[in-house]
């Protein structure tokens, strides 16, 4: 036994010193591959090019590239040609990016224009809103302060509109705090009010308009929009330090976080006042408002900076009593801020999906919150409504429909969004339980010149996109819920320039398994 088991060992020792270490009999690991194939077919007749160049077909369809590179490939349809999709290692419109890590193949699919697509038999109910050809991309700002609260001491509200409106903007939406706008409290505080004895005297110094800023902010709206092709909104900050702050737009009375127990203590007072009638005083509201403690359920309004405005993180109240739902507000609480300010990065993405996973119907919103001189200006965010008309019934109405998108400073862009073939952005679809729905989204330059990004899609339950496309555009497949009464929302954020840093929310779609 002994001899045996020494004889199996020496060849043992034998076969392994005869192979690599990782027993390859040849002595070693394969070579690493130098370079991958990317094969391009072609149904139809059009050009694919690629960048880094190798594919140019026409003429070569197949390119060799270095493992782990990404390469950009670009369909161009002959006359008389359309292109339809790509096919294989892409899947959709707009450019193809593939990586190479592995050999792909790619179809590039072209028809001609005379074709027809066969009607297909849509997943969900028929779209009963505007048509959209009849809704107009309206650019304009919100979030604007004067010395009405804390802005520059120099300014009133009718500054901010003529300044915006004579850049070429289409609406503004004013929000002083309502802290300063009870009658008779003509204070401004303002950071220039304590740095010089002069803007002290100013600040302390009322005048007649500012004995009555929410009557005065009203007629400034008037002055300013009538006859202009320009929309002003009156609206107000409810401001509390513990909760957050909201915009309230369109409310006939408004509510001040400092008098009625909202600061500190509870956010009821705030529901309380947002849902009860305007003739009806209650719970919230303010003594000097055209109806004493009268409600605001007359009012549209939206979540701000979220996360900006708490006592602590371990406060149960901070965001809003963390996004608690509630149900009577749902309907006219319209947004929520995910570009503040200077920002236009993506801080407020995690508490804008919270806030939509909590049940919150909230479209996007790019807010100036300008305290200074730079309203209208290319460093603040901006928000496009789709709305019929530039006035208070059109905007109501885009803005319960949740017809916004968010645009990030210096940007200018105009979307199209479509889901089952005619449901804008904001819509909500009743679909059949298990189906897909398309959802196609396409961005251009205001000007109307192309524009190429990328293209994230965001799902219900993560701050992580659920699919990327790249390109002039993207179609996406949204999966309906498979229980009946479940609903999903899906929103596209979108990515460009040199960074690469996101340039756009686009509202939601809320899709719903019947």
């Amino acid at each position: 036994m002994s001899i045996l088991f020494r004889a199996g060992a020496v060849a043992l020792l034998l076969l392994l010193s005869a192979c690599g270490s990782d027993g390859d009999p040849a002595g070693g690991t394969p070579p690493p591959v130098a370079q991958y194939t990317l094969n391009v077919s072609k149904v139809g007749v059009g050009r694919v090019r690629s960048e880094p160049s190798g594919i140019d077909c026409g003429e070569t369809c197949n390119g060799a590239y270095a493992p782990g590179s990404t390469v950009r490939l670009s369909a161009e349809p002959a006359e008389a040609q359309r292109f339809v999709e790509w096919r294989g290692a892409c899947i959709g419109g707009g450019d193809c990016l593939v990586s190479m890590d592995n050999h792909h193949l790619v179809t590039a699919v072209f028809e001609p224009t005379g074709i027809v697509d066969p009607p297909t038999a849509k997943a969900c109910e028929p779209y009963t809103g505007p048509a959209l050809s009849s809704l107009h991309a309206y650019e304009g700002t919100l979030h604007e302060h004067s010395s009405y609260s804390d802005g520059d001491i120099h300014t009133t509200p009718g500054d901010y509109f003529r300044r915006i409106r004579d850049q070429g903007y289409d609406y503004t939406g004013s929000s002083e705090h309502s802290d300063t706008l009870d009658a008779g409290v003509f204070l401004s505080v303002g950071s220039d009010c304590f740095s010089t004895p002069d803007g002290l005297l100013t600040c302390l110094t009322p005048s007649v308009d500012e004995l009555a800023k929410w009557n005065s902010v009203a007629s400034q709206v008037a002055e300013v929009s009538d006859g202009h092709g320009f929309l002003g909104i009156r609206g107000f900050e409810w401001t509390s330090d513990r909760f957050g702050h909201i915009n309230v737009y369109f409310s006939k009375n408004f509510s001040n976080a400092k008098t009625d127990g909202g600061y500190l203590l509870t956010m009821e007072s705030f529901w309380s006042w947002f849902t009860r009638d305007p003739g009806m005083p209650g719970l919230g509201g303010s003594l000097t408002a055209p109806v004493p403690f009268g409600g605001g359920n007359d009012g549209l309004a939206h979540f701000n900076h979220p996360n900006d405005k708490c006592l602590s993180d371990s406060d149960a109240g901070c965001d809003w009593n963390g996004y608690a739902l509630i149900p009577d507000a749902v309907e006219r609480m319209f947004g929520m801020e995910v570009y503040n300010d200077g920002n236009g990065d993506d801080r407020y993405l995690p508490y804008y999906v919270t806030a939509l996973d909590k049940g919150w119907r909230l479209a996007p919103i790019g807010s100036e919150d300008e305290h200074e001189l730079k309203f209208g200006s290319e460093e603040r965010p901006k928000t496009v409504t789709l709305a019929e008309s530039l006035d208070e019934t059109g905007f109501r109405a885009a803005w319960l429909a949740r017809r916004t998108y968010a645009l990030s400073p210096g940007w200018h862009l105009r979307a199209e969004l479509s889901a089952d073939g005619g449901h804008p952005m904001g819509s909500r679809l009743s679909c059949e339980a298990g189906k897909t729905v398309p959802l196609e989204v396409k961005l251009s330059q205001k000007e109307g010149s192309a524009f190429s990004g990328e293209y994230r899609l965001y799902a219900s339950g993560s701050s992580e996109p659920l699919a990327v496309q790249q390109g002039a555009n993207a179609r996406f497949e949204l999966p309906v819920p498979t229980v009946s009464g479940e609903t999903r929302w899906y929103f596209v954020r979108v990515h460009g320039g040199a960074d690469n840093k996101s340039v756009a929310y686009l509202a939601p779609v809320w899709v719903s398994a019947k």
